[in-house]
């Protein structure tokens, strides 16, 4: 190859290498140009949203001050983009087009395209799409436009000339993000804006509404009693503004408060039920006056919310109970509270995985029969017990124990001077020793005793819960116990799985009714004169599909705590208004049959329509049903028990007193509640013929009864001795296993007809034609 053919060679090659580096260069300054025209549309974006999200959020005093938010839109693209049009676009339900807002077009424009607009959230004009779009926007004299539409709402922005490159919309594709960014941020501000002045005009009619009631209205948290509103209506009766309102409690304005009581209505509002009640109120300044108080829930019951409607008053309340004035401090006893005792036991339970020989106790105490105290005393006198409990409580402790109040007559003790089994029951004792001289509060001497349950620590323990489980399961093992000759109990595993076997119960107990397993025995009540039988005591037996027959002590106490006992109870009464129709069907002088009413029934007030209504639903008349009532069922409320009972009487139904003897005012009771007959506790006919003062103490309840015209009826008769002594004291009737076990309904009938007791009646005056019939009517024998 010649030197010029080698030049030429050279010449082409950087030629070609120019070029490349040519066409480079123009990329990059296209590319550059791009980004920041692409830049440049992002700060025009961001100006105009600045721009019109402090026009929507600034009162206008001007003469603008009619002009809406979507006027300011398009007065803002037309100064901040230099075009010469731009309209806000509606689409009416027949699909035309028209304007709302428009600068550069006018307000008659209106289009009715033969095909719907875009589907897509926004979208360019497309000419072929929409033609006759183009025709119509060039009749206005605009050449150049770009739109968005989203929502039937169309952002049109257009020019009647090109523009040049230096301006700030110059109509390219990429100036279509504008419109779309504009149109989407002016569409969520107008929906932002609805919501809000929607939420407004609410807030106003409410407080329009609750302000111009002319009842005193006051909004409760049902579960925390805090006060959330109160209208003007209340305030101006009760004497004090809304700030005052919120610093007493509810209490406070009640005159002579029965606790229990309004508890009672509180948690049956809460559970749906409005309740209503005449109580009396104090104003502010301590003048009593007498309101109808109504209480209704409002809302579903997860929200909690209570209204109280005061007629001609109004109150407000701002917690039922105070629970704690300092976060973790007990308001009346001034002990640590529950929050307290879980951190520190959280604290000892960490501590013990970090040093091995680290040991400590955790103590659970329960006061007995303090209910009792607290209904037959008085709250007040029953907090102040509370006081000096857990002052002497204190004082058991040694230094770095730590004792908390859980509420209600519940403590906690945790010591960490504990080594052992051994030192836990000293402890245990020495809380016991503290708590047996009794407390003199007010000038009564009250005498107390506790439940402690003990649980001792190890590494199986991770969260307090489990603790504080143990230890309650333990408190309750001591309550439990017969005798009690300790009211304490260490904490074993198999109590835990007795619990877990209540549990599993307490499920079985719940579908128990659903598949038929219960069944009724029945008892004979007999004529002590004469061997007849008056009636029959009818007894549920659970036959367990798997545990066989399931006796009642063990599944009746956890139907009590499970309210499961209220439809256990409708369902003997049912199967007792049954077979006291089939009696009376085959018998010429029918049995009355004795039912068993828990103290659960008598929580509600409309107890003697249910019962009524039951019986009607079976054709059992009421004088063929007694109702056996024990005294701890009227404790809880002795004037809704009271109540119910004289509507049952005034209905024809018979009632007795259960388990007389066994209560702690018994003797109060006779002359107050309408009973019948009177049944005596099976502990005083155990002990009949071996213990002098007991004869003595039947003998004077026989005597009590004869004065207040009152029938005896002697529980658990066993042998013939102890029938003979209640005989020779006058007692009337009597039923126990001498007689016969609880026996079906057809044994019992067999038991009836053939009285196989006849031989203990054939003493000389006591044969079975006496006619001394226990009820002192002609046909209850």
């Amino acid at each position: 190859m010649d030197e010029t053919q080698t030049g030429q060679h050279a010449i082409d090659f950087y030629r070609h290498q120019y070029d490349e580096l040519g066409a480079r260069l123009l990329r990059a300054r296209h590319e550059l140009r791009a980004a920041r025209r692409d830049a440049a549309r992002q700060r025009l974006i961001a100006r105009i949203v600045q721009r019109l999200y402090a026009l929507a959020g600034e009162e206008t005093t001007d003469e603008r001050v009619d002009q809406s938010l979507g006027e300011h839109l398009v007065a803002l693209l037309v100064e901040i983009l230099q075009i010469d049009c731009a309209a806000l676009l509606a689409q009416t339900p027949a699909g035309a087009l028209v304007v709302e807002h428009a600068l550069g077009l006018e307000t008659s424009f209106r289009l009715s395209p033969s095909a719907p607009l875009p589907e897509q959230p926004s979208t360019r004009l497309p000419a072929p799409r929409v033609p006759e779009m183009s025709e119509a926007l060039r009749a206005q004299g605009l050449q150049h436009w770009l739109w968005a539409a989203h929502g039937g709402k169309v952002l049109l922005l257009a020019h009647r000339r090109q523009q040049p490159l230096e301006m700030p919309l110059t109509f390219e594709n990429g100036d279509q993000a504008i419109a779309e960014a504009i149109l989407g941020f002016y569409l969520a501000l107008i929906e932002q804006r609805q919501a809000a002045q929607a939420l407004e005009n609410a807030r106003i009619d409410y407080r329009i509404l609750f302000e111009s009631a002319q009842d005193a209205f006051l909004v409760i948290d049902g579960h925390s009693a805090r006060l959330l509103d109160a209208n003007l209506q209340a305030q101006h009766l009760l004497g004090a503004d809304f700030a005052e309102l919120q610093q007493r409690a509810l209490i406070y304005w009640l005159d002579d408060p029965d606790l229990i009581a309004w508890r009672r209505r509180w948690r049956r509002a809460l559970a749906g039920r409005a309740e209503q009640v005449e109580c009396r109120l104090r104003s502010a300044t301590g003048q009593p006056f007498w309101v109808e108080m109504s209480l209704v829930r409002i809302g579903p019951a997860k929200r909690g919310r209570l209204l109280l409607i005061g007629r001609d008053i109004s109150k407000r309340k701002e917690a039922e109970e105070r629970l704690r004035h300092y976060a973790f401090r007990d308001e009346l006893t001034q002990l640590p509270n529950r929050a307290f005792m879980y951190r520190r036991l959280e604290a000892a339970i960490q501590r013990q995985h970090q040093e091995p020989g680290y040991r400590f106790a955790l103590f659970f105490l329960d006061l007995d029969r303090f209910k009792t105290i607290n209904e037959s005393l008085g709250h007040s006198l029953g907090d102040r017990l509370l006081v000096t409990i857990g002052q002497r409580l204190s004082a058991c402790l040694e230094a770095g124990d730590h004792i908390a109040r859980l509420g209600g007559d519940e403590f906690l003790i945790l010591s960490d001077q504990i080594t052992g089994a051994d030192a836990a029951e000293v402890l245990a004792q020495r809380m016991e020793q503290a708590l047996r001289t009794p407390c003199t509060v007010n000038g009564q001497e009250i005498f107390t005793s506790a439940s402690i349950g003990i649980v001792l620590a190890n590494r199986r323990y991770q969260q307090p819960e489990a603790m504080l489980r143990d230890a309650d399961i333990a408190m309750y093992q001591a309550k439990r116990r017969e005798g009690r000759e300790r009211r304490y109990a260490l904490f074993d595993p198999a109590m835990h799985a007795r619990a877990l076997a209540d549990m599993e119960l307490e499920r079985d107990l719940r579908r128990a009714l659903e598949r038929d397993e219960f069944v009724l025995n029945y008892q004979p009540i007999v004529q002590l004169d004469s061997g007849r039988i008056k009636g029959f005591e009818a007894l549920v037996r659970w036959r367990h599909p798997e545990h066989g027959l399931v006796p009642p002590d063990r599944f009746i106490p956890l139907a009590e705590e499970t309210l499961l006992i209220l439809d256990l109870s409708r369902f003997i009464l049912g199967e007792a208004c049954h077979q006291a129709v089939v009696w009376a069907e085959a018998c010429a002088d029918p049995p009355v049959v004795s039912v068993n009413l828990s103290g659960r029934q008598f929580i509600s007030q409309q107890i003697a329509d249910e019962i009524g209504d039951l019986t009607a639903q079976h054709g059992c008349p009421s004088s063929l049903i007694n109702l056996e009532i024990t005294e701890s069922a009227i404790l809880t409320d002795k004037e809704m028990a009271l109540a119910g009972m004289q509507a049952l009487h005034a209905q024809g139904f018979k009632l007795s007193m259960d388990d007389f003897g066994t209560g702690y005012s018994s003797l109060s009771y006779l002359h107050q509640f309408p009973f019948d007959y009177i049944k005596i506790d099976r502990s005083f006919v155990n002990r009949i013929t071996e213990d002098a003062r007991t004869e003595a103490i039947v003998a004077a309840i026989v005597r009590l009864a004869e004065t207040l015209e009152k029938q005896i009826i002697a529980e658990g008769i066993e042998t013939p001795e102890q029938l003979a002594t209640l005989q020779r004291l006058g007692c009337g009737g009597g039923q126990g296993y001498l007689f016969s076990r609880p026996v079906d309904a057809a044994s019992a009938m067999r038991l009836f007809q053939d009285l196989p007791w006849r031989a203990l009646f054939t003493q000389p005056g006591r044969g079975l034609a006496a006619d001394a019939a226990l009820g002192g009517e002609a046909g209850d024998g």
